[in-house]
């Protein structure tokens, strides 16, 4: 692949990860404020690390869509 081909592709996939980040922050934070307790419904402690890891990931590499 070359390197405009490289960049284009980059840049799709951080738009794309636009959408997702939403997608999958607002079902989080929906379940997150629906727990009773420290609990969250159908996921381990470990789960949910993830989850809140790839999010921080995605936010930091994601595009913002303005510009």
């Amino acid at each position: 692949m070359n390197e405009e081909k490289q960049q284009k592709f980059t840049s799709k996939v951080r738009r794309g990860l636009v959408w997702v980040y939403a997608q999958a922050n607002g079902e989080l934070e929906r379940i997150k404020s629906t727990a009773t307790g420290a609990k969250v419904p159908g996921f381990s402690a470990a789960e949910l690390a993830d989850v809140e890891a790839a999010l921080t990931w995605i936010a930091q590499n994601r595009e913002t869509g303005e510009g």
